[in-house]
């Protein structure tokens, strides 16, 4: 059967659990939104100080295509659904291509009557961390030298994040590196980063920054090279923003982003 509606946690379709469960549909709830601003002084209006998302729901509601005479049957189902759905992950439907949401199994779904065959049931997922639909495949973009700035295309509605990784390839230890893009600059002092090591400035699918520096399979913190006057993130907003990167070596820079849609 090709339904309408397809819902998968991790790349794996709930429909495809088991050939009982039918999809019934999906509702995204408008995102928790919070907005502060203060009165100008002597004037009209407001400033805009702070704006901010909580969180974001999406329900996906289903119904189990079992006649009530096999509760046992019915109730198999219902628990192969909690435990698709109770590890969370990336949420991807049907109808948005190339978006996913990282979430959380917020409610799970109530069994009520499960007599009544016709009953739908409904599952919450919130995402928390980034409650924005973001691309599965960013955006990337490479280049070389020690002085690079180049004009990257950032996909999407609200602001982002980027990423970079910067190898080093002088031949030499290379103790400084800055990049700023959109307005956000962190900037590292003393890195210590060996000639084919890799420095990275990115972020967890939570959406924390990492700052690490990679030496074969392993790795060690650099968060702690930052200068007081970093930014707290490489921030950026959607169009095209000019990404400008100085290191005191030459090296092989990839800058990535993935463009998130309100």
């Amino acid at each position: 059967m090709i339904l309408s509606h397809r819902a998968a946690l991790n790349g794996v379709e709930l429909d495809s659990i088991d050939s009982r469960i039918l999809i019934q549909g999906i509702e995204e709830a408008e995102g928790k939104d919070q907005i502060s601003a203060v009165s100008l002084f002597g004037g009209v209006g407001q400033r805009i100080t702070n704006q901010h998302r909580d969180t974001l729901d999406v329900t996906v509601r289903f119904s189990i295509r079992q006649k009530k005479s096999d509760m046992q049957a019915r109730s198999d189902v219902f628990e192969k659904v909690n435990a698709w759905a109770a590890a969370g992950g990336w949420l991807t439907v049907n109808y948005k291509a190339d978006r996913r949401l990282r979430v959380i199994c917020a409610k799970y779904p109530t069994a009520g009557d499960q007599w009544n065959w016709t009953n739908t049931y409904a599952i919450v997922f919130r995402a928390y961390a980034i409650p924005y639909w973001q691309q599965a495949e960013p955006g990337k973009l490479t280049a070389t030298g020690s002085s690079i700035t180049r004009q990257f295309g950032v996909a999407g509605s609200v602001k982002t994040v980027m990423d970079i990784s910067f190898k080093n390839t002088s031949g030499a230890t290379c103790a400084t590196f800055t990049v700023s893009a959109g307005g956000s600059t962190i900037a590292l002092t003393g890195l210590g980063l060996a000639n084919g090591e890799t420095l990275h400035i990115d972020h967890t699918e939570d959406g924390l920054l990492r700052i690490r520096i990679q030496s074969g399979s392993s790795y060690r913190s650099a968060l702690g090279k930052r200068t007081t006057a970093s930014s707290d993130d490489l921030w950026v907003n959607p169009g095209n923003v000019t990404v400008t990167v100085t290191a005191q070596r030459t090296g092989s820079l990839t800058m990535s982003c993935a463009g998130r849609f309100a």
